[in-house]
Formats: structure tokens, C-alpha cells, sequence
């Protein structure tokens, strides 16, 4: 690897790396986040390129899966200009719609690509213990692994199974899963160094896939239906609404959000898409809400959850999908019914998500 990076960026002396994925990626597990996965792989790009400067950008959201990692591209990948982006998915796509796994990941490689054609994109793919129960002891792959691979051989991306190396050696040495995974889905920092240490490997191994000009302008024919060709993320300030706007960041991760707490207050955004979704908080005091789309059936979801028994934090829900392209108009209330351990009624949203 090391020659085809120095050719790649002989003409440059800064280097940006984004590490796009869920909360494996983000450093849930680590005791510090200097001992996540993707901060031991930075520490050792600049050991072993110390001429460069390399800038990198932690991009995991836990919880979040390839669709929402689509949809926030331009804000959370592209904007760095990347020079390398490793995605990470595979386990919280897991058991989701295959249909939408393969056009979210088609998404990612096609929105990086379209903007930058040289950049190097690696996919990491990682697992939980729920995989070697379900799948790898009956000699099968998980769907979002298979979808992943998919993905990655059409467009000639590579792949590093640092999820199925683990477990392999939790088979072969006979170990307590919970030695790397003490969840069974998060690695500890034994676990986040194994992950490292496979990710290093493959590098130092790999041939750099070099993609300049314009050598990735003219895509291979494409999987999917290309839906997530067209996305957005729409501050939720800019909808009209009876919920209070505060400029302060949502759980860190937005530029302001809209609350309330008082049933009955409302809001409507109108978008052009075939679909729209939130990206709001989950906290103990979260409540449930009330929204239509046009002329649709009213509908009820909470965003409540166990997980806000233990901490806050932000999620994304798609409300609805499959829409015919076009203007629509979303319209949503506060519920006056919450979950039973939930603490209050309130509905915080940063953002509108617009596919």
C-alpha cells in the first residue's frame, strides 16, 4: 500500500480520511475513544506516513444504519473532501430490507464518486454474536454481509471481514464471546484493537485501487433503482411549527432542533421527494407523535425507547417511503399518549430527511 498512497497524493501533504458508520464505528465499547477501531488505524497512518498530515473524521452515529449513512453524505463525508472513506454497516443493516441496504450502498459509493473520482472507499464490515448464532454456525453469511459484498465486487471496492475473522478465533480458541463483545455487539477494547489490527493488515497488503480523471465518471450499470440519488437533510428551524426553535445543537449533532412537550402542537413541512423521515433525540422524557403525509391516514410513532433508560441520544426514523416523486406535504403533532417508563411527552427534531 505504501507506494500507491505516496503516488496518489505524492502532490499533496494532506490527507482526509472519514470513518462513515454506526456505533461500532463511533467507539461504543472503547473505554476512551483513543482505543476505538478507526483512532488506532488513524494513529497508524500517520505512524507510517509521517510526511503527510492526515486529517480524520470520526462519522459514526450509533444506531444508524446505510440508508440514514446515505442520506447524510454531503454533510458528513463530502464536505471533508475525502481522500479515503471506510464504511461500516454491515451490523445494523442487519435484518433490514434488503432491497434497501443494496440502494443505500450503492448510494454511498456512487455520491462519493460522483464528487471526487479518485476517492479510495473500503469497506468494513464487522458482526455481532446474534450473526454466529443465526448464520455463520449454519454455514450461510448474514443478508447484509452478502448485500455488502455485493456491493463492493460491482464496483470494485475492497472488503475486509474483520466481523467474521473475530469470530472465526472465538470458534477456533473456544472463547467466551463476551471476552471481545461483552454486549455481544460492541467490542471492548480488545475487541476494537483486534478490528484495528485486521484493518492494518488489509492496508499494508492492499493494492491501491488508484481512480483518477476520469476513470469513474462512467458508472457500471447500476444494481438498484437509484433512489438516494437525490437526498437532503433539511434543518427542522425551516418548517413551520408551534414548537419552540432553539439554536443549540441536538445531542451534539445538529445545528439547532424544534421541541415540544405540549400535546396538540403541530408543524408541516412541504418537500419534494419520494420519501421523508426525522432525525430526532431518544431520550427518557421522549414522547410520541402524530403525522400524515398529504391526504394519507394519520399515524402514531414514539420516539421512545429502552435504550433512553440508559442515555440520550439522536436516531433516525423514516416515516414513510415509496412515495411518488413529487411535492408532498408532511403534517405532525404532539401525542397526548406516551409509552408507559417514558418520563414526559416531548418531541425534539434537528432534522428532516428527505429521500
Amino acid at each position: 500500500m505504501e507506494k500507491k498512497i505516496e503516488k496518489k497524493i505524492e502532490e499533496k501533504k494532506e490527507v482526509s480520511v472519514v470513518f462513515l458508520g454506526g456505533s461500532i464505528t463511533e467507539g461504543t465499547g472503547a473505554s476512551v475513544l483513543k482505543k476505538r477501531w478507526a483512532s488506532l488505524v488513524q494513529n497508524w497512518l500517520e505512524s507510517a506516513f509521517q510526511e503527510y498530515r492526515f486529517s480524520c473524521y470520526n462519522k459514526g452515529i450509533g444506531g444508524t444504519d446505510s440508508e440514514f449513512g446515505v442520506i447524510r453524505l454531503e454533510k458528513d463525508v463530502l464536505f471533508y473532501n475525502p481522500d479515503i472513506v471506510f464504511v461500516e454497516f454491515a451490523v445494523n443493516d442487519y435484518g433490514k430490507d434488503p432491497d434497501i441496504i443494496l440502494n443505500a450502498m450503492e448510494g454511498i459509493v456512487r455520491g462519493i464518486w460522483k464528487k471526487k473520482t479518485d476517492t479510495q472507499i473500503i469497506f468494513v464490515v464487522t458482526a455481532m454474536y446474534r450473526m454466529e448464532e443465526e448464520d455463520y454456525s449454519r454455514n450461510q453469511r448474514p443478508q447484509s454481509v452478502e448485500i455488502h459484498e455485493q456491493v463492493a465486487n460491482h464496483y470494485g471496492i475492497p472488503v475486509i471481514f474483520v466481523g467474521e475473522t473475530l469470530l472465526s478465533t472465538i470458534r477456533r480458541e473456544r472463547k467466551d464471546p463476551v471476552c471481545y463483545l461483552p454486549d455481544l455487539v460492541h467490542p471492548n477494547d480488545q475487541g476494537h484493537a483486534f478490528y484495528a489490527r485486521e484493518v492494518i493488515n488489509f492496508l499494508k497488503k492492499m493494492q491501491w485501487n488508484k481512480r483518477l480523471g476520469e476513470s469513474v465518471r462512467c458508472f457500471p450499470e447500476a444494481m438498484g433503482d437509484l433512489r438516494y440519488s437525490d437526498v437532503k437533510m433539511i434543518n427542522a428551524g425551516f418548517c413551520e411549527t408551534d414548537f419552540r426553535k432553539k439554536t443549540d445543537p441536538l445531542c451534539g449533532r445538529t445545528q439547532g432542533y424544534i421541541e415540544s412537550n405540549r400535546p396538540g402542537e403541530k408543524g408541516k413541512l412541504t418537500f419534494y421527494g419520494s420519501g421523508i423521515g426525522v432525525f430526532w433525540m431518544v431520550g427518557r422524557d421522549s414522547g410520541n407523535i402524530w403525522f400524515k403525509i398529504d391526504d394519507e391516514e394519520w399515524n402514531q410513532i414514539s420516539s421512545w425507547d429502552l435504550y433512553a433508560l440508559r442515555y440520550d441520544r439522536c436516531a433516525c426514523k423514516m416515516l414513510r417511503r415509496g412515495l411518488k416523486r413529487g411535492q408532498h406535504q408532511l403534517e405532525f403533532y404532539v401525542s397526548a399518549e406516551k409509552e408507559e417508563r417514558s418520563t414526559g411527552f416531548f418531541i425534539r427534531i434537528g432534522e428532516f430527511l428527505v429521500i
